[in-house]
């Protein structure tokens, strides 16, 4: 975690039998026609349920050649307005919602695990311990999500295009990523920049970081780069990923037992898991002007540019739009006269 962002955890003891049942709920939704999957896409919750027929990397100009399905927790109505969720979408496929919802609760009990670890590896160095209980109680009521996905099969021209991705280079918004397997090779991970094919061994998850623990870690830990390539024509992939999430309000400001570690110097700007997840969303999609306009008043964009972390992409869309505060504007002028 603390050079690569990657790790493997072999013997879960996870329920292989709902992985299984999972997977043939994916196989057979994403083999129906795009009439039949699009009767699922919800294009108000920004992608965050329901089918997604593809969507561009942060940072990448083409779209990924994949297919995606989103569930999160299974909520009522009321409660889904109190946490300020999208509700889950359900197709009329038989037994679709109960296998993958059982998957659902199976991996975020695998987390809390992998949590537990985690504390433990931060205050073993540390003079300002964590509590034990500081992901469970940030993720209790997150949201957390389930991305069922279709990679199609790809031509030997395609595989050759150095531009043609299943998912192109990116990192990942969220604290942790869990990836219990999938059908075919592809992931692949950075290290000083190259690429590695992760090979993941039978019996084992492969977890990464995201850039939510990267900012709470103030760099302890990395987020990985990562991207999701064809290596033979073909051949269709499968997989199953589940994305940890702290609930919207959860505060992001690195631990000060992150900040003894990495210098003593905070590097790494304050804010919520909306404002990070928001300027996510913005900088992947072609985002309604309301959400602009929210996050425009935040404050976050701000924050971010005082640590050197603002996205020159979401800073475009502020100033084109003109909901670039003077705070921002003089932030960036004074940046620009300081590199010259």
């Amino acid at each position: 975690m603390h050079e690569v962002g990657f790790f493997a955890v072999r013997n879960t003891g996870v329920n292989r039998e709902l992985l299984q049942k999972a997977y043939a709920q994916a196989e057979t939704f994403f083999k129906r026609d795009s009439s039949y999957k699009e009767k699922t896409l919800r294009q108000e919750s920004s992608g965050q349920r329901g089918y997604v027929p593809g969507e561009i990397a942060k940072g990448s100009t083409a779209k990924d050649c994949k297919q995606f399905y989103h569930i999160g927790r299974e909520l009522s109505e009321a409660e889904c307005k109190r946490l300020k969720m999208a509700s889950n979408v359900w197709p009329d496929q038989p037994q679709f919602k109960e296998d993958l919802l059982a998957l659902y609760d199976e991996l975020e009990k695998y987390s809390d695990f992998l949590f537990d670890a985690i504390v433990s590896v931060i205050n073993r160095n540390a003079v300002q311990k964590n509590p034990s209980d500081v992901f469970s109680k940030m993720t209790k009521d997150g949201d957390c999500l389930i991305r069922a996905l279709y990679y199609p099969a790809l031509t030997l021209e395609q595989t050759q295009n150095s531009s043609f991705y299943w998912a192109a280079a990116h990192t990942d918004i969220d604290l942790l990523t869990v990836l219990p397997y999938a059908t075919e090779k592809g992931l692949q991970v950075e290290i000083e920049g190259k690429w590695y094919t992760v090979i993941v061994p039978e019996d084992a998850f492969i977890v990464n970081v995201g850039d939510m623990l990267e900012n709470l870690t103030n760099g302890l830990f990395v987020s990985a780069k990562h991207r999701v390539v064809a290596l033979e024509p073909g051949k269709e992939r499968f997989s199953m990923v589940f994305f940890v999430h702290p609930t919207n309000e959860t505060s992001l400001s690195p631990f000060p037992a992150c900040i003894e570690q990495t210098g003593g110097i905070q590097q790494y700007a304050p804010g919520t898991r909306q404002e990070f997840l928001w300027e996510r969303l913005l900088e992947l999609s072609n985002i309604s002007s309301t959400l602009l306009e929210a996050y425009s008043k935040t404050g976050h964009c701000e924050r971010q540019a005082q640590f050197g972390r603002e996205s020159p992409q979401v800073v475009e869309m502020l100033i084109k739009n003109g909901l670039a505060s003077e705070e921002l504007l003089d932030i960036l002028a004074k940046k620009r006269e300081a590199a010259r």
